[in-house]
This record gives structure tokens, C-alpha cells and sequence, in this order.
């Protein structure tokens, strides 16, 4: 352990192996014959940034070192798995960390025994045990921390044995060596004495005198200290030629103790009672239940630890707001007072935890000459004095765990606030708070405490939308609320149009001293030249957020690579983890993120066309992937342009998780294709075919989707398509719209994009999504009750699938003739064309497609009055639905099961039935015809029923859904609203007046 790691096997060391497997011997090694779990070996190891496989790392290193042991004859029980950890089983003596504190507590014994020379052997026997740097080379947190005990370890040893030689009357011979030390460690003040004294003896008086100037001249120049009063004191002794000083000096029992030391520079008996808070803010706003939370937890007397509450989040949220105002509410719990640090851990010039310290001790009455001169010294004199005394801290913008643990007193009875833009996971804090954005609600507070309520009250919608435009970011509000209450001529409104453009939106968001840009722009001067490159380059693709795949796709680069440089992103708060593995920019972030000026080596718009480019392609990937899982053996699938998947890509194993990844990353894939579209003219040809190629794929999650607004971004994909000529990219962009229109039962729409997909896809020669073209054309045909029509597109259709090979198509199509069939009185012909679908549905295991044959079959057994042979295929087709998770289906087939059960005159469950269905086409946009007929069934049960009012309002609402959307059903709805307003009237006529 003291110098590079290795495993000494008889007269041989063996080194231990590679850099992490080494940190898991010494984790294993300075906990010997303790059993170490896995998880925190993965924290010694790894930290917070252990990888996915980090367990089945850690049992290859111990494997690895449990054969050198082996191979050095020991047992194999000497490294054990027990239960979820490992146990190294050594003499303490064999491990020379170990070693040395046992020789260091040998040499206490004997200098308390008097026995000062075995003392000062065992010293010398000890620190001969360093190699150099302990535990050299070996990475993660609990070798580093090992290796600052070690090394202070070894200086205090040093110290021990100097004190002991010159009890000895080694004046002489320690000279050399205490000369050395100094110059390894120029802070400590201790061996400039010893040297002085040894110098002194050897009658060197000069050359002792000139070593107190040196301290002096060092201490001051690096801590701004004087020596302290042993040091001057010994300083005047010499002066005076001190002839005690010849002789040796007795050697404390046991070194001086750090409460002993601190007890005699605390200062005045009456200690100071520091108050520096600053001024609390007057218009504090929101934050309500955060701040009782807070308070509760710092003023709770009962506790039996430290309380510590740390605060973060991204700059301008609003931190040190309320970490000061939680200070305030607070503070009369702590008489003995408070203290109060900006460690300016955003900026370039941190705060000095030591040079903090020092000024903490000041306040506290600690003259300035006895603040010791390390950084660890102070830390325990600080605790120390605070020991007994209730004070509160407040810590504002602190960089990182390392800079706040010296700050913390150890007395139960303080406190303290702790403010950072990354959460500070090393700090033992009992409440965290993960600041968000201010709520709208909350936002207006602020405006109306700044600019006043009759200003904000008088355009209460344009402030909404004002602070909407700052996306609620309390900074950005106050900045706005500053600038409206420094111009009382302006208006909500025209500060509201004055950031409206994107572009100037930062620029507007300045007042005074005050600036949001200014916010990102300290944690981008932070950044790597990596990890700025990252900021960057995400900034344009991942809206609204982007997962870790994509994002790595995007860039470039593999996903460990990613993932840590986006994780240090969220450390540097100029990203958000929603969940794991996906990240988004705060709105204003992005916006500072996309006026960054590109590094002088990348050609004007590369690189943002390099990662539009290969997150397009990557997503095409995925969303091919997605198709194939939803409809399995679509011929469709054959003809998207995907590009060669990157190893590992292939993630999608089931209908599950394709749904999931396409729900995820549905806004960033049709983010992207707008991207691309408004480049138009300068827009990549074959980018233009990826975009509609994952458009396609992505459209037969339909019921997952929002199609309609993905229909939006299709139109204008397939007018920027046709200027380019593109007719294969066109037409599976119409194709969309058309198909979009369609389910929202737009029909005339539906009609006239279905035709402009048959036209280019026959110029394309793109034969797949002509098939699905004449499909909806007989669709549209067949809501306009043109049978004729419809049969004449369906046999089209039917055509292609076949040509195609394409079998699933082939049967949807069939479905749909025979849908066709049912309605122009023709289920007879119907039936069997069902049956011969649902079997080769059955046969594929095609689910979405049983649960449509299932359907389309209760229909026509319906009409040909097989009642209960219709009830039990409806009954199938929820089962499915139910299992796989088809909504839509679903809630068709609730509305047919409803008819038939009226026909049976089983009431009760045809009006549940047909009220869920109603229920569900409610809440669902864009299906006005499934909607109309819900309520057109669920309108003739309730008649039946005698519930004349709910029929006749009912009724109403189908009439004005047919209406609406232009469907001949309109017919149908207008008769049944008419009969049952005279029923519903009738009925009004002879009830009873009620008492």
C-alpha cells in the first residue's frame, strides 16, 4: 500500500494487476477480514460513475486476484465470497499499512514507558515502510482518500521521530533530514522548530535565526500568517542565547491534542456571536412548501446529527433566494449566530476552503496568529471551537463536495445551508431540494410584488404569457418584473412582443447587473472542450428532450462516452435528467446553447448537418425496428432505406418495448424531420426519403401517437419533397396525411391526399404504399357509402398485397371488403372471407389484425341475426384487445357488443357497454366517426330503456359529430333526435309534478 500497489508471494512481488483491479485489493485489504459488499466496492472503485457492468467487473478482478493468490500456495478461502461481498482474510502485520500503525503504537508505548530510543527505532522502522506515494497509480475515491491519510500518516511518524532525536541530543544528525522535510512540507510550522533547536544546540545560533525568517517569509507569503507563539517564542529564546535549549528537552508524553491546542488560541472567554447574513430579499416569492420544509428541518431540536440542507439546481432557479430567506426564518434558533460564505463555485476563482476557514475563525474570536496553516488543522480547530455553541452556516454556490466537508462543524447543534448547482451527493445532508422552475402561479407572485398588481392584474394574460416566455425561470422573471417597474409607460404587452423573438429573446432578458445569459455562460466557461462540444451539438436535435441513445447516435460517439460527458452536463445544471438516461435543456439553455459561436474549424452549418444527419439515420433504425415488431412481415418493412445498424443497436426485442421507444423519442423524431424541412432548397435528397422512410414506420403506432400533428409535419415533408423532385418521398408523405385525415374522419381531406400518394407512388414506382393508398381510398369510399367505389379500390389493393407477397396487407384489405360487403347488405359473402383472415391471423400470431377480423366478423354475424355467435366473437376481440393494449379496438368493439346486446334486449350491460365506448372516443381527438356511432348506439339503448332525455341528448351530439365531420350517418342521427325529442317531450307530459 505505501508506493505502488503489488502482492509480495515468498521473496517475490507480484504487481496487482490493472489500475481498478488494484483499488478492489485495497479495498479489500484495508478492511481485512471484514466482509466488503459488492456495492461498496463499486463506490471505492467507481464512485458515482460505476458502469452498467461494474458488478461482473468486480467478480473478474477478484477471480484474477484470488489465482495470484493461489498461486502463491494460500488457501482459497483466503479470498472469499460471502454472501453479496468478499472477504480477504490476512494477518493484519501482512498488509504494511496495517504494519506501520502497529509500529507507530509500539513507539507511543515505549516513549510513555521512557524508553525513548526503542521509541524512536520503531518510528524510524515505520516510516522506512513508504515506497513512495501510497497507493500509486490506483484509482477511485477510496484509494485517494487512503492516500491522504497515509501520507499525513507518514508526517506526523516524521514528526513523532524528530521530536524523540532531539530528546536523544541527535541534534547533528537530524539537521540533513528535518532540512529535506521542511522543503517537502513548508506550511507546517513544528519542523521549523525542530531544526531551529537542533541548529541552536550545534551552536549554529545564525543559521537557526535565519530558518524563524524563512517561516516567517513562507507563512506569510502563502497564508497571510504570522508564526505562531511557539515558534516566536522559541524565536526570542534563541535570541536571548537560552542555555536550556543546549540540553534536551523533554518530550511530551502523547502529542498535544487538537481540543488542547485549539482550547488555548479559542481567544477571548467571551466569545463573538458573528452575524453575517446578508440583507434577506423583500420580494421573496413562492416556494411556500419548500421553505417550511427547510425550516422545519434546521430548527428541529430533537435531532441527534449535524442538520445539513443542501439546495440546487440550475443558476437563475432561485437558490441562494431562498437559502437566504430560510437563514432569516431561522436564525433565532441559533443565539450563538451565523456565518456566512459565497464559495463562488460557478466563477473561475473558487473559494479556498482554508482561506474560508481562516475567516470563519476570525469571526469567531480566534486571534488571526494562531490559526494553524493547514487546511485539516483548521477544519478541527473549527470544530472544535464551535463545540458546545449553536451556530448557523449559510454556504452559497458552492463548487463540489471537496470545497464544502472542511466547512462543517461537528456540533449537533448547528446548522447549515448549502447552496450548489449540482447536487452535492458527498455531503451528508439530511434534506436535499432539487429546485425546479417556478409554477405559473407562482411566477405572476413575483411579477406583481415587483411591478405592482394593477399593472399585472390589468393584463393578466399577457403576463401570463410574459412569464411563460421566460419559462418561468425566477431569474428571468425578476429581470422582466425590473424592467417593467423601471418603464412605467410600457406595457405587459410590448415587453411581451419584445420577446417574442427567439433570437433576441436572451438579449432581452438583462437588466443592470442582472443577466440570464450570463448564468449559462458560467457553467459553459466550465465545460471541457468535449463536453462544450456536446452542448452544442445536442441543442439543435434533442427537443424536447433526447435519450441517451439517440444522443449518442447523434454525436457520434459510443454510449459510455456519452453518458459521461451528459451526466456531467446535469453536474454543471446546464442539463436535465427527466428520468434515467434522458436529458433536455431548460428552454432558456437552449436558446444560449444555439447563439454559441461554432469553433473557426467547422465548415458554416457542417457539424449541425453531421448530427441532424446521423440521428435521422439512427432513428430510421429504431423506427424500422419499432415497424417490424408491430406489424411483423409487412412487406413495407422491406423497402425503408435504413442504413446498416451500428453494433449493438439492435435493442427492440418486443412489441413492448418498441411501443416504449416510440412513445420516448416520438417528438424528437418529428422534431428532426422539421429540422430538415426547413432547410428546404438546401435540404439533402436522400435525408428527405430517411425522413418519410421513419414517418412510415412510425405511423403504425397510431393509437400511441399523436398522428395529427405528426400529419402536420408530413405536408410540409412532402411539399419540400415534391420541389426536389422526390416522388417516393412524397408520396409516403401524402400517404400519412391522407391517412391521418382519414382516422380524424375528414373525409374530403383523406380523399385528396390519398390521390396525391397513388400519383407519386406510381411515378416512384413505390408499389408498398400504393397498396395502403388504394386501401384508404376504399376506406374513404366506404364511410361515403359508395360500396361500388370502395370494391374497386379494395380489389386494387388486394392486387398489390399479392403482387407483393405482402400477406398482412392482404388481409386488412380483405377485412375492409368485407366491411364493405356488410354494409351493402351483402354479409352472407362476407363471412367467409373473415374466417379464411382470422385463420392466417392466427397463424402469424398477428394480434392488432385478430382482434380487427374478430371484429369486422361479430358485424356480419349480426346482420345475418347469429346473435350470440356475434356476442361471443365480440367478447374475443376485447380479450385480445385487453391483452395486447388496443384501445381503440377496444372501445370499437364495446359499441357493436352494445348494438347486439340491445337487439337481445339485455339493456343494462348494452348501456355499460356503449357508455365506455362513448367515454373512451371522448377523450380521444381525431375519431369522429367511432365517436358518433358510440353515442348513435348508446342514443337507441337508452330509448329502448325509456331514458328519453339521455337518448335525445345523446342523439344530438352524434348528429352534430356526423355533421361535422360531413358523414352520411348525419341521416341516421337527425331521424333518431327527432323521435326521441317527441318521446322525450311526451314523457315530460304525464309524469307526475313532483310534492
Amino acid at each position: 500500500m505505501l508506493g505502488s500497489m503489488g502482492i509480495q508471494i515468498g521473496g517475490t512481488v507480484v504487481p496487482g494487476g490493472p489500475p481498478q483491479q488494484q483499488a478492489t485489493l485495497a479495498a479489500l485489504a484495508l478492511r481485512s477480514g471484514h466482509v466488503v459488499p459488492l456495492h461498496e466496492l463499486m463506490s471505492a472503485v467507481w464512485g458515482e460513475a460505476a458502469p452498467g457492468s461494474a458488478v461482473m467487473i468486480l467478480r473478474t478482478y477478484v477471480w484474477r486476484l484470488r489465482k495470484i493468490l493461489e498461486s502463491g500456495g494460500c488457501d482459497p478461502q483466503v479470498l472469499a465470497s460471502v454472501n453479496d461481498g468478499y472477504r480477504l482474510a490476512v494477518p493484519p502485520a501482512s498488509v504494511d499499512a496495517f504494519r506501520v500503525e502497529q509500529l507507530a503504537a509500539d513507539a507511543a508505548r515505549a516513549r510513555e514507558a521512557g524508553r525513548h530510543d526503542e521509541g524512536a527505532a520503531l518510528l524510524a522502522e515505520a516510516v522506512a515502510l513508504w515506497r513512495g506515494e501510497p497507493l500509486a497509480g490506483v484509482p477511485g475515491p477510496f484509494a485517494e482518500q487512503q492516500r491522504s491519510r497515509l501520507s499525513e500518516l507518514r508526517v506526523q511518524l516524521l514528526e513523532e521521530r524528530f521530536a524523540l532525536d532531539l530528546l536523544l541530543g541527535r541534534h547533528t544528525q537530524v539537521i540533513p533530514e528535518l532540512t529535506a522535510f521542511i522543503g517537502e512540507q513548508p506550511l507546517r510550522e513544528r519542523p521549523y522548530g525542530f531544526l531551529m533547536r537542533a541548529l541552536y544546540a550545534a551552536g549554529r545560533q545564525g543559521d537557526a535565526l535565519a530558518v524563524f525568517g524563512t517561516a516567517r517569509e513562507v507563512l506569510a507569503a502563502e497564508l497571510g500568517l504570522d508564526p505562531g507563539p511557539e515558534l516566536r517564542t522559541l524565536h526570542q529564546r534563541i535570541l536571548a542565547g537560552d542555555a536550556e535549549l543546549v540540553t534536551p528537552a523533554p518530550a511530551p508524553a502523547t502529542s498535544p491534542s487538537i481540543r488542547e491546542e485549539a482550547a488555548g488560541a479559542a481567544g477571548p472567554s467571551s466569545p463573538l456571536r458573528p452575524a453575517q447574513l446578508p440583507a434577506d430579499i423583500a420580494d421573496f416569492s413562492g416556494r411556500t412548501g419548500t421553505l417550511s420544509a427547510l425550516c422545519e428541518a434546521l430548527a428541529d431540536r430533537g435531532r441527534t446529527a449535524l442538520a445539513v440542507a443542501t439546495v440546487s439546481g440550475m443558476g437563475g432557479i432561485g437558490k441562494s433566494a431562498l437559502a437566504l430567506r430560510v437563514a432569516h426564518r431561522v436564525k433565532e434558533e441559533f443565539p450563538d449566530g451565523q456565518l456566512y460564505a459565497d464559495l463562488r463555485g460557478t466563477g473561475a476563482d473558487a473559494a479556498d476552503p482554508g482561506a474560508v476557514l481562516a475567516s470563519f475563525l476570525s469571526a469567531l474570536g480566534v486571534p488571526r496568529q494562531e490559526v494553524p496553516g493547514s487546511v485539516e488543522d483548521r477544519a478541527r480547530l473549527f470544530r472544535t471551537v464551535l463545540d458546545g455553541r449553536r451556530v448557523l452556516l449559510l454556504l452559497d454556490d458552492a463548487r463540489d463536495t471537496a470545497q464544502v466537508k472542511p466547512l462543517l462543524p461537528g456540533a449537533v447543534h448547528c446548522a447549515v445551508v448549502v447552496t450548489s448547482r449540482a447536487h452535492l451527493s458527498g455531503v451528508p445532508s439530511g434534506t436535499h431540494v432539487q429546485l425546479a422552475e417556478f409554477s405559473p402561479a407562482e411566477a405572476l407572485s413575483l411579477l406583481r410584488h415587483i411591478v405592482g398588481a394593477h399593472r399585472v392584474d390589468r393584463e393578466e394574460a399577457a403576463a401570463v404569457a410574459l412569464v411563460g416566455a421566460c419559462a418561468h425561470l425566477p431569474l428571468a422573471v425578476r429581470i422582466v418584473a425590473a424592467r417593467l417597474a423601471a418603464r412605467p409607460g410600457w406595457t405587459v404587452a410590448y415587453l411581451l412582443a419584445r420577446l417574442a423573438d427567439e433570437r433576441r429573446r436572451l438579449s432581452e432578458l438583462r437588466a443592470d447587473d442582472l443577466a440570464v445569459s450570463a448564468v449559462f455562460e458560467l457553467g459553459y466557461r466550465q465545460l471541457t472542450a468535449r463536453q462544450a462540444m456536446v452542448f452544442r451539438s445536442l441543442a439543435p436535435v434533442a427537443w424536447p428532450s433526447i435519450g441517451l441513445p439517440a444522443a449518442a447516435a447523434a454525436l457520434g460517439l459510443g454510449e459510455p462516452e456519452t453518458e459521461t460527458l451528459l451526466e456531467a452536463l446535469v453536474d454543471a445544471a446546464l442539463l436535465e435528467s427527466p428520468e434515467a438516461g434522458r436529458y433536455r435543456y431548460h428552454e432558456l439553455g437552449r436558446d444560449f446553447a444555439l447563439h454559441l459561436p461554432r469553433p473557426d474549424t467547422d465548415a458554416p452549418g457542417e457539424a449541425d448537418f453531421a448530427v441532424e444527419r446521423r440521428l435521422l439515420h439512427h432513428l430510421l433504425r429504431m423506427a424500422a425496428e419499432a415497424f417490424q415488431r408491430m406489424v411483423p412481415g409487412d412487406s413495407v418493412h422491406s423497402t425503408i432505406s435504413v442504413v446498416t445498424a451500428e453494433p449493438g443497436e439492435h435493442r427492440l426485442a418486443t412489441l413492448a418495448q418498441a411501443r416504449a421507444w416510440v412513445v420516448a423519442e416520438f417528438d424528437c423524431a418529428v422534431h428532426a424531420v422539421q429540422l430538415l424541412v426547413a432547410r428546404g432548397d438546401s435540404a439533402e435528397p436522400d435525408l428527405l426519403t430517411v425522413a418519410a422512410d421513419m414517418l412510415v414506420a412510425l405511423s403504425s403506432f397510431g393509437q400511441d401517437i399523436p398522428y395529427g400533428r405528426m400529419a402536420l409535419t408530413a405536408r410540409a415533408l412532402a411539399r419540400v419533397s415534391a420541389q426536389h423532385g422526390n416522388h417516393h418521398a412524397a408520396g409516403r408523405a401524402h400517404f400519412i396525411c391522407g391517412n391521418a385525415a382519414l382516422q380524424a374522419t375528414q373525409l374530403a381531406q383523406a380523399r385528396a391526399d390519398s390521390q396525391l400518394a397513388a400519383e407519386a407512388c406510381r411515378r416512384a414506382g413505390d408499389r408498398a404504399i400504393l397498396q395502403q393508398a388504394y386501401n384508404d381510398l376504399g376506406v374513404i369510399a366506404q364511410f361515403e357509402q359508395r360500396y361500388d367505389d370502395a370494391a374497386e379500390h379494395f380489389d386494387q389493393a388486394l392486387a398489390l398485397a399479392r403482387e407483393l407477397g405482402h400477406r398482412s396487407g392482404g388481409l386488412t384489405t380483405t377485412l375492409n371488403a368485407a366491411l364493405a360487403r356488410i354494409r351493402g347488405g351483402r354479409a352472407d359473402e362476407a363471412l367467409p372471407a373473415c374466417d379464411e383472415a382470422l385463420s392466417a391471423l392466427r397463424e402469424m400470431a398477428d394480434h392488432h389484425g385478430i382482434a380487427h377480423a374478430l371484429c369486422v366478423r361479430g358485424q356480419a354475424l349480426h346482420e345475418l341475426d347469429r346473435l350470440s355467435e356475434a356476442l361471443a366473437d365480440y367478447a374475443q376481440c376485447l380479450e385480445v384487445c385487453e391483452a395486447e393494449r388496443i384501445p381503440g379496438r377496444r372501445a370499437q368493439a364495446l359499441y357493436r357488443y352494445a348494438e347486439t346486446l340491445r337487439v337481445l334486449g339485455r339493456v343494462e350491460p348494452a348501456l355499460d357497454a356503449a357508455g365506455r365506448a362513448v367515454a373512451y372516443f371522448r377523450t380521444v381527438p381525431d375519431r369522429d366517426r367511432d365517436r358518433g356511432y358510440a353515442l348513435l348506439i348508446h342514443a337507441r339503448i337508452s330509448a329502448g330503456a325509456g331514458h328519453d332525455e339521455q337518448a335525445l341528448a345523446h342523439s344530438r351530439e352524434a348528429l352534430e359529430v356526423f355533421t361535422r365531420a360531413g358523414l352520411p350517418e348525419a341521416a341516421q342521427a337527425r331521424l333518431l333526435v327527432d323521435a326521441t325529442g317527441v318521446m322525450a317531450v311526451q314523457g315530460r307530459g304525464v309524469r307526475p309534478t313532483p310534492a
